[in-house]
């Protein structure tokens, strides 16, 4: 437990990567969409999806976590064990907290101030953000986690099989995703697919994503514990 604290707290000291810097960003974006707004003089009800920045950002964040930590955690003698869990807990509680606060923008922005005064809506958007608090803070906290953890699984197939792994994972992820675009386009199945999605709420779709990022973190931690510096 003492080991697992230690990375914690490790992770923790460059707080502006991983805590400020996905708001930095998406902040950015909002200032711009407000901005935009006021050009129109919150005539033109603005649906924007800004939001996908902070998302984007923790795929990247997953990517490079590894790339920039993982060397000097074992270099300090850390167990691979010790490293996934610290790592996971600070990613989760980085998740959590943002979930929080993206829900309490969102509350604001379609409860308090109609769009911010603008009709933007950046923040609370339809169907996503339907539903309970709860609701809306576990479709936030599952989609940050599943990006967080895709990138996170990338970066591990490349410290654990090198580039050599990476182009053989690419191009057998792209032959699949072609093949099964084209399957679906010759029978016709893209209809009964969206259809099928779209019969789900956020919230049941938030508990797929919940899995895909436990089988992303479960992968990566296989690959890490053989996976050299």
């Amino acid at each position: 437990m003492n080991r697992i604290y230690g990375v914690m707290r490790m992770q923790l000291r460059d707080k502006f990567f991983l805590i400020y810097m996905p708001w930095i960003v998406m902040l950015s974006s909002f200032l711009v969409n407000i901005f935009v707004g006021v050009l129109l003089d919150g005539k033109t009800t603005i649906y924007t999806g800004g939001i996908m920045s902070i998302y984007c950002y923790m795929f990247v964040a997953g990517i490079l976590i590894l790339v920039q930590t993982f060397p000097f955690a074992l270099g300090l003698s850390v167990r691979r064990t010790d490293f996934f869990w610290g790592t996971t807990a600070v990613v989760a509680g980085v998740s959590v907290l943002s979930a929080i606060a993206l829900f309490l923008f969102a509350f604001v922005e379609s409860n308090l101030t109609n769009g911010w005064g603008v009709d933007v809506h950046f923040f609370h958007l339809p169907y996503l953000n339907d539903g309970s608090a709860a609701a809306q803070i576990w479709i936030f906290f599952s989609i940050l986690l599943n990006m967080y953890f895709l990138g996170f699984l990338i970066s591990s197939v490349y410290r654990r099989f090198g580039k050599a792994g990476m182009w053989v994972g690419s191009i057998v992820s792209i032959l699949l995703f072609s093949a099964g675009t084209l399957v679906c386009t010759y029978y016709g199945w893209w209809g009964g697919i969206f259809g099928w999605l779209i019969g789900y709420t956020a919230f049941e779709l938030a508990l797929w994503m919940f899995a895909g990022a436990v089988l992303y973190a479960l992968i990566s931690y296989l690959l890490l514990r053989k996976a050299t510096v």
